[in-house]
């Protein structure tokens, strides 16, 4: 195929980066790409995790492995990615450098290889791009090139990504959490994550619960762009804006005549999602006389159009989400009881802002900032401290919509590198920074060992964690590796 006529990586995966689909699979549809445009048998994309150094991937063609992790400089792989340089090795296993151990495991016979770095814009590398075995002798030196292409394509999307790259020259990525833009590594998102792959890989009826701005809707598109559903549409249904007149022909359609300028057959929104997932946003406001027809879908996937006469079916997954105690309602008669638990199949509880904790408030307004600065061509590029500090005091009622818009404001008035304090629109009498431990506690006298000073600090920073050790180590501004080093050694 001419070079003019391949699909550049971007391209081929321009319907994923702006998804939350796994990052994994992100990643993989890249690697598919340029597995197909050298010809090779199979192919892996290394990422560096920035904590460890490791080379990480989950994303290869050994359907015998779920994840390779390489040490720093180990294999192939490992040298690209310390020394920058590209390897092609027409003989692998002559190469004092080649890794025999995956092979071992997955029983593969790797001939040939070619190993190249994934550079962004700036230099900096952020992984290593490996094709094994061309299906048509070895490869060339043109595909060298070709590959260092590919790299930087590559390269170009995962800036469009939500994984966070290491700041300025230093290698690697963050590897933080499953999902492609919903952000946040603490322990109560770690859990959601977890329920979250559990729900997609099923045809259940899923119940998301949570306040207003938590980011439900984001969780629904996850769940299902995630399923076995993805190629069919998404669509949603938000039962409080509708009017209580409207939404029974929004929901199951109408035929013509069914009412008053009905002049012709229009189809429901169920109609609409089939082969799909139809999400219906505060449920708990859905009238009292439609939660029947609800039900009966649940049961057996058919519903009667407004006005007619018959029942049709519909192939549709049902997500829900609520704000509202359902609870209370069914106890006051307001909520069918039958319906409730039928909407609860999977339950999810999507954990308001202020509970997920400083690090995870610090993740989502570095992402903010990103998104608004390349948005609305700002040169703001990172978070100051008074500014971190004064988000991280606040209880944020509107949870990540409100931080969302306060960091959109903030990037828009903000003309400097640094976004600072005076750039947040907050309530004036905001509360001061939430400190990690008491400051006059943390006095010392003078000429206390330097050593006890440092294991005192880190034993208070890693109770006002709860004993989150990652979360206490980035406090901290040190590998999880490093901190459970210096707890073993005190």
């Amino acid at each position: 195929m001419p070079e003019r006529d391949r699909p550049s990586v971007l391209h081929s995966v321009a319907d994923l980066v702006g998804r939350p689909v796994t990052k994994d699979q992100l990643l993989k549809a890249m690697v598919d790409r340029v597995k197909a445009d050298l010809q090779a048998e199979r192919g892996t994309l290394y990422l560096i995790d920035a904590e460890t150094g490791d080379l990480v991937s989950r994303v290869a063609h050994l359907p015998e492995l779920k994840e390779i992790r390489l040490g720093p400089g180990k294999g192939v792989a490992g040298y690209v990615a310390q020394t920058g340089e590209s390897v092609r090795l027409p003989d692998a296993h002559q190469d004092a450098r080649f890794f025999r151990g995956i092979d071992e495991r997955t029983g593969f016979v790797t001939r040939s290889m070619l190993a190249v770095p994934v550079r962004d814009r700036t230099g900096a590398i952020r992984g290593v791009l490996q094709m094994l075995n061309r299906r048509s002798g070895e490869f060339t030196a043109e595909d060298e090139a070709r590959s260092l292409e590919l790299a930087a394509q590559v390269a170009e999307a995962l800036e469009l990504t939500s994984l966070r790259a290491a700041a300025g020259q230093a290698p690697g990525v963050f590897l933080d959490g499953p999902f492609n833009h919903i952000i946040g590594e603490s322990p109560a998102m770690q859990a959601l994550y977890e329920r979250m792959l559990a729900a997609a890989s099923t045809e259940a009826t899923v119940l998301l619960r949570g306040e207003s701005g938590t980011g439900k809707t984001l969780i629904a598109r996850a769940i299902h762009d995630n399923s076995e559903r993805h190629a069919g549409p998404l669509v949603h249904v938000d039962c409080v804006a509708l009017p209580a007149g409207l939404i029974e022909s929004e929901l199951f359609g109408h035929e013509r005549g069914a009412f008053t300028g009905a002049d012709q057959r229009v189809p429901g929104k169920f109609e609409r999602a089939e082969g799909g997932t139809l999400f219906l946003d505060e449920i708990g406001d859905l009238p009292l006389q439609l939660q029947g027809k609800l039900l009966r879908f649940l049961q057996d996937h058919t519903f009667e159009r407004l006005g007619g006469r018959g029942a049709l079916e519909a192939d549709v997954r049902i997500i829900s989400a609520t704000h509202a105690d359902l609870e209370a309602a069914v106890e006051s008669g307001a909520y069918r009881r039958d319906l409730y638990y039928r909407l609860r199949v999977v339950e999810l509880t999507v954990p308001p802002l202020r509970e997920r904790g400083p690090r995870d408030i610090e993740l989502l307004a570095e992402h903010f900032l990103g998104v608004y600065a390349r948005r609305h061509r700002r040169s703001a590029r990172a978070l100051g401290p008074a500014a971190l500090r004064r988000l991280q005091a606040q209880p944020w009622p509107g949870n990540v919509r409100e931080l969302e818009h306060c960091i959109e404001s903030a990037v828009v008035l903000c003309r400097e590198d640094i976004l600072d304090a005076r750039h947040l629109s907050l309530p004036a009498g905001a509360p001061g920074p939430v400190p990690v431990a008491d400051d006059i506690e943390a006095g010392y006298p003078v000429g206390t060992p330097l050593g006890q000073v440092e294991i005192d600090h880190i034993r208070r920073t890693l109770e006002a964690c709860k004993g989150n050790r990652s979360e206490a180590a980035k406090l901290l501004g040190i590998g999880r590796n490093t901190l459970a080093r210096k707890l073993r050694d005190e």
